[in-house]
C-alpha cells in the first residue's frame, strides 16, 4: 500500500508541474536563471510602474553579448554605462577580453543580477536596478578567487555616441560627477505638443571615494564627430524633404555606413551642404533612420524663389545614388517641398577613401590626408567653421596631391572638412565622411599614458570616468555602489542628488522578492523546449515594463509602445490594436490589465467615439476631411476577454456601457451608402491599423473606396463579445438583439467578400459590390485580413477548409517563421517591408485563434512554433522583442521593446493543451 501511495502522489506532483499555476521550486522561472548570450532573454530594464513618469524615463538595455562590445548598459539617448578594469598593463572591457563572460541569474522588468570574471581571479557580481525613472543602481561585489592578493583598477565610465555631455563638473568631496545631456525630440512629438525635456541635467556617482573623476572628447584615439547642430526655436526657412527608396521599393534605411547628402544652390561649387547640416524646428536627423532625408536651405543664408538646386543622395551599402534638380518655391507659403526619391546605379566619380588627420602645433595646423585616385582626378577642400553655421566653404581648388595643411587654425574655432574628387570635366563626387580639428582628448590613450594627454574637458565630451583601485585578499570581497541620476535643472538634480545618496544603502533584495509575487500570478506549463520557456516569460517582462502609472489626464495606469524609443511615436500612450496585448496580461496584473481598459471609456465622447490614441498627455484626435480617426473596433472583444479572466463584474458592468456605445458609433458613421456594411472612416489608413505598405491601399484605393472585410468582420466578433457581456449581466433581451445582429452582418460579409474560384475573403468595391476597382479583379489581393472570418468563427466549415488550404499554401501564406501580412506570391510581396509581407505576431494570434475554432489543432501548434522559432533566434541575436518579424529569415525590425510582441505568450498558452 505504502509504495502503489507514494507512487500515486509521484503522480500527482508531475501531474501539478504540467498545468498552469504551480511554481517549480516556490520560485518564479526568472529568479532561477543560469542564461548567457546564447539564452533567448530579453534584456531591456526600466523602472517599475509604480516608480516610473512619463516625462524623463530612462530605460536602459543590457548588452552582455556582442564580443566587440563592453558589458553595458546603453540607452537610446542618454549614453551607455560601461565598466572596465585594469590590472597592470592588461586593460579589460570588452566581452571578448573577459575570462568568463557573464551568466545571469535573476531577471525582471527592472531588474537584473548577473556575474562575470574580467580576471581568472576576480569575480564580478552586479544587481542593477532601475529603482525610477530618473534614478538607477549599479551595486558591484568584487572578489578575490585566487590563492595571493591581487590589485587593479576598475572604471566606472558613461560613453554617449548619440551626442555629447556638457557642463561637466567634478565634486570629489561628494564623489560625484554632474554635467548635461541631450534628449532631442522628434517631428512627431514636437507635432503633438507631448511634453519632454530637451536638457537633461545628470549626477554619477560612487558610493566610496575614487581615485580619480575626468572627462574626454572620444573613446579612443581618431576623428571627433560633432553633434548635428539643432535650434528647435528658429522656424525654418526652406525644406526639401522625403522618401528614399531602393528600385525595389524598399526603403533604404542602411546604417553602416550611413547614407550621404550633398546640396548645391545656383550651381555655385563654392558652397555645399552635407546631411550634418543644421535643423531648424526639428531635431531629427538630416538624413534619419526610416529611410527619409531632408534639408535646410536657410543654411544657405539669403535666399529667393527662383533659385535652383541639386540634391545628391549616396547609399554607402549598395552604391547607389538620386539626383533631384528643382527650385526654391514660394517662401511666403508652406516653405517645404516633398520629393521622394529612388537609388539607382549611376556612373559617378567614387568618393575619396580612408580621410585622416594630423594635428600640429597645438591645435594650430591640421594635416588631412586620404589615398590618391589618379592622375585624372583633382579635389576641392571645404572647411565648416562650427562657430558660424552649416555652410562647408572652399578653401582649396582642384589641388593634384592627396594632402592638404590648413595652418590658419586660432583660438578656440571648431573646424570640420570634407573632401570631394573632380574630374577633367568639372564633374565632382559626393564629399568625404567629416574630419574634424579637436584632437588629443581620448579615454584608451590615458588608459595607457596617465596625464599625457588634454582631459577634463567641460563640453563636447563623449567620456566621463571615474577610477577606483582595489586591493583584495585571498578569499576576500569589496562592495560598492555607481548610481545615476537624472533631472530636470539645477533644482531637481539636487533632490534627485540626495535621493541618489539614500539609496546607497537600500535593501535591494526586497525588489526581488516584490518580481516574484508578481510573477507567481503567471500561469506556468511544462515546456519540452527551453528557449521556448524562455521566450514566454520574456514576453511578460516585455508586458509589465510598458506600463506606466496614472499621471496627468489619466486617472489609470496605461501603457505605452516601448520604455526606450527613439521614436516619439513609441511613447504617446495605447491604442486598440496594442490592447490585445491585454488578453494575456490580465493573468499577471489582472487590476492594471482592467484599468489600462479604462483610460478609454474615460475619455469617450457622448457619441461614442474614442479617439486614436490616448495617453497619460495625449488625446489623438486625426480629423480627415470632417470626420474623425479612431481605431480598430476590437474594444468590446477584448473587454470580454479580459473580464474572463479577472471575473471582475463591476469592469463587466461599466465596459458593457462602453463598449455599447462604440459600437454604435462605428455602425452609425462607418456605413455611408446605408447598405449593412460598414467601410474604414476617418483617415482610413491609420484607422485600418495596417498602416501603410498595403497592396490594396497602395496599387488599388483608398480603403474608403472599399466596403471593409476585415472591419467588418471585426464589428462581428464585437458583437457577439457585446451579446456574451449582456448574457453573463443578466441583459437576456439585448443579447438576443446582438446575436441577431451579428447573425446579419455575417450573413452579408459570407454573400459579399467570398470568392469561390480562389476560396478566398476580398475587400470589394463599394458601388457595386464586385472585385474590380480600376482593373478587372484588381482587388483579388490575398492579404491576411482574408483570415479574419475564421477567427471571427463566422466562416462555413467548407469555407474554412478552403481558407486553410491557402493558409498552408508554402508558396502563399505558409512560410518558414509564421503567416505574413500579404501571399507570398503577390508582385508586391517584401518580407522585410511593412504589411506587405512581414510577420505581426498579434495578427498571427488571431490566425491560431481561428485554427482552434475550426479544430485545426495541429496547424494551430505548428504556426506557432514557426513564430516562436524567429522570436527565439532574434532573442538570441539581440536581447530584444520587435514590432515584426520576416516570414522567411531571420530578422526582426523595425521597432524593439515592442508590446505587441509580447502576445506571443498567450499564443503559447492558447495551444498549450491541445490534444
Amino acid at each position: 500500500m505504502k509504495s502503489r501511495h507514494a507512487y500515486f502522489l509521484l503522480f500527482l506532483l508531475s501531474s501539478l508541474i504540467a498545468y498552469p499555476g504551480f511554481a517549480q521550486n516556490n520560485k518564479p522561472f526568472l529568479s532561477n536563471l543560469s542564461a548567457t548570450k546564447d539564452s533567448p532573454l530579453y534584456t531591456t530594464y526600466a523602472a517599475a510602474m509604480e516608480r516610473s513618469e512619463f516625462t524623463l524615463d530612462e530605460g536602459f538595455h543590457f548588452m552582455f553579448y556582442d564580443p566587440e562590445q563592453g558589458i553595458d548598459f546603453t540607452t537610446d539617448t542618454g549614453g551607455d554605462w560601461c565598466l572596465a578594469f585594469k590590472r597592470g598593463a592588461n586593460y579589460v572591457y570588452k566581452l571578448k577580453n573577459m575570462f568568463k563572460e557573464p551568466v545571469i541569474s535573476v531577471s525582471y522588468p527592472d531588474m537584473v543580477k548577473y556575474e562575470y570574471y574580467p580576471f581568472e581571479d576576480v569575480k564580478v557580481n552586479i544587481t542593477f536596478l532601475v529603482y525610477s525613472s530618473r534614478i538607477a543602481i549599479q551595486d558591484v561585489t568584487l572578489t578575490n578567487t585566487g590563492e595571493t592578493s591581487t590589485e587593479f583598477k576598475i572604471y566606472p565610465f558613461l560613453k554617449n555616441d548619440y551626442r555629447v555631455f556638457n557642463d561637466i563638473e567634478f565634486h570629489k568631496e561628494q564623489n560625484a560627477i554632474t554635467f548635461t545631456h541631450e534628449e532631442l525630440p522628434d517631428s512627431w512629438v514636437l507635432g503633438h505638443d507631448v511634453p519632454y525635456v530637451d536638457e537633461v541635467y545628470d549626477v554619477f556617482m560612487l558610493s566610496e571615494p575614487s581615485d580619480r573623476m575626468t572627462s574626454f572628447r572620444s573613446y579612443q584615439w581618431g576623428n571627433v564627430s560633432i553633434p548635428l547642430q539643432i535650434d528647435l526655436d528658429k522656424k525654418h526657412k526652406y525644406v526639401v524633404w522625403g522618401r528614399m527608396s531602393h528600385e525595389d521599393g524598399s526603403r533604404c534605411r542602411h546604417t553602416n555606413p550611413s547614407p550621404r547628402m550633398m546640396v548645391l544652390l545656383n550651381n555655385d561649387k563654392s558652397k555645399i551642404l552635407t546631411e550634418t547640416a543644421p535643423r531648424w524646428e526639428r531635431a531629427d536627423q538630416n538624413i534619419n533612420s526610416y529611410g527619409f532625408y531632408s534639408i535646410e536651405f536657410g543654411n544657405f543664408g539669403d535666399i529667393i524663389s527662383g533659385d535652383r538646386y541639386q540634391i545628391s543622395l549616396m547609399c554607402g551599402e549598395t552604391g547607389t545614388y538620386a539626383v533631384l534638380n528643382g527650385s526654391i518655391g514660394n517662401l511666403d507659403s508652406l516653405n517645404a517641398d516633398r520629393n521622394n526619391l529612388v537609388l539607382k546605379k549611376m556612373d559617378n566619380i567614387p568618393t575619396p577613401t580612408n580621410m585622416k588627420k594630423d594635428v600640429w602645433g597645438s591645435g594650430t595646423e591640421i594635416r588631412l590626408f586620404w589615398d590618391a585616385m589618379g592622375k585624372n582626378i583633382s579635389y576641392n577642400i571645404y572647411r565648416r567653421d562650427y562657430r558660424k553655421g552649416g555652410i562647408y566653404e572652399l578653401v582649396a581648388e582642384k589641388i593634384n596631391r592627396n594632402f592638404y595643411t590648413d595652418k590658419n587654425i586660432q583660438g578656440d574655432q571648431i573646424y570640420g572638412y570634407i573632401v570631394t574628387a573632380i574630374d577633367n570635366n568639372g564633374n565632382m563626387s559626393m564629399p568625404t565622411e567629416e574630419v574634424s580639428n579637436i584632437f588629443g582628448s581620448d579615454f584608451i590613450t590615458d588608459m595607457k599614458y596617465p596625464d599625457q594627454i588634454k582631459t577634463d574637458v567641460k563640453d563636447l565630451a563623449r567620456v566621463i570616468a571615474m577610477q577606483k583601485t582595489v586591493i583584495l585578499d585571498p578569499g576576500e570581497s569589496k562592495h560598492f555602489r555607481i548610481i545615476r541620476g537624472f533631472a530636470r535643472d539645477d533644482q531637481d538634480l539636487t533632490e534627485i542628488t540626495e535621493q541618489a545618496r539614500n539609496l546607497f544603502t537600500e535593501n535591494l533584495d526586497k525588489y526581488v522578492e516584490d518580481n516574484e509575487k508578481l510573477y507567481t500570478k503567471i500561469p506556468e506549463y511544462s515546456f519540452d523546449d527551453p528557449d521556448k520557456e524562455m521566450l514566454y516569460w520574456s514576453a511578460w517582462t516585455l508586458m509589465r515594463q510598458v506600463m506606466l502609472p496614472p499621471e496627468e489626464k489619466s486617472s489609470y495606469n496605461y501603457y505605452v509602445f516601448s520604455r526606450e524609443p527613439t521614436w516619439g511615436w513609441g511613447h504617446g500612450g495605447q491604442v486598440f490594436h496594442e490592447s490585445l496585448t491585454m488578453h494575456a496580461y490580465a493573468y499577471m496584473d489582472p487590476v492594471s490589465a482592467m484599468n489600462s481598459q479604462r483610460v478609454y471609456s474615460e475619455r469617450q465622447y457622448e457619441n461614442g467615439y474614442i479617439n486614436y490614441r490616448t495617453g497619460s498627455f495625449l488625446d489623438e484626435i486625426i480629423e480627415y476631411k470632417g470626420e474623425l480617426t479612431s481605431s480598430a473596433p476590437w474594444y468590446a472583444w477584448q473587454n470580454w476577454e479580459v473580464y474572463k479572466i479577472t471575473k471582475d463584474k463591476d469592469f463587466l458592468e461599466e465596459m458593457y456601457e462602453s463598449s455599447k456605445k462604440f459600437y454604435n458609433f462605428y455602425v452609425s458613421n462607418r456605413d455611408k451608402d446605408d447598405d449593412g456594411l460598414c467601410e474604414w472612416g476617418g483617415h482610413a489608413v491609420l484607422e485600418c491599423v495596417r498602416d501603410g505598405r498595403v497592396a490594396v491601399w497602395d496599387e488599388v484605393g483608398w480603403p474608403s473606396n472599399f466596403e471593409a472585410v476585415d472591419l467588418n468582420t471585426m464589428l462581428v466578433k464585437e458583437a457577439n463579445a457585446l451579446a456574451g457581456m449582456a448574457e453573463e449581466l443578466g441583459k437576456t433581451d439585448e443579447a438576443k438583439e446582438w446575436r441577431k445582429d451579428a447573425e446579419s452582418r455575417t450573413e452579408l460579409i459570407n454573400k459579399t467578400f467570398w470568392d469561390d474560384q480562389t476560396g478566398f475573403y476580398y475587400q470589394v468595391d463599394k458601388e457595386d459590390h464586385d472585385f474590380t476597382f480600376k482593373k478587372e479583379n484588381d482587388l483579388k489581393r490575398q492579404e491576411i485580413i482574408g483570415f479574419l472570418p475564421m477567427w471571427a468563427g463566422i466562416a462555413p466549415v467548407e469555407r474554412a477548409d478552403q481558407l486553410v488550404k491557402v493558409l498552408t499554401d508554402t508558396s502563399k501564406f505558409w512560410r518558414k517563421y509564421g503567416v505574413p501580412s500579404l501571399a507570398a506570391d503577390d508582385s508586391y510581396y517584401n518580407p522585410k517591408g511593412y504589411w506587405n509581407g512581414p510577420v505581426w505576431v498579434e495578427w498571427d494570434y488571431m490566425i491560431v485563434d481561428g485554427l482552434i475554432q475550426y479544430g485545426y489543432k495541429k496547424e494551430a501548434k505548428e504556426l506557432v512554433e514557426r513564430v516562436a522559432a524567429n522570436m527565439i533566434a532574434q532573442l538570441k541575436k539581440d536581447h530584444n522583442l520587435w514590432e515584426f518579424y520576416s516570414p522567411d529569415d531571420q530578422w526582426a525590425g523595425y521597432h524593439k521593446t515592442y508590446i505587441w510582441a509580447g502576445i506571443i505568450n498567450r499564443m503559447i498558452m492558447d495551444v498549450a493543451n491541445l490534444d
